[in-house]
């Protein structure tokens, strides 16, 4: 039982790090994409 509770626990905080890492690659595409449409508006 204490085994099952262990690896539940570290599923848990691997979707935790995926959910950051997909977080911080949005944010990324996000400022990429407004950097993009500013210069284009600029020229």
């Amino acid at each position: 039982m204490m085994k099952n509770e262990n690896y539940l626990r570290a599923s848990h905080s691997k979707d935790k790090g995926w959910f950051w890492f997909g977080l911080t690659v949005l944010i990324q595409l996000l400022f990429i994409i407004v950097s993009y449409l500013i210069i284009n508006l600029s020229l």
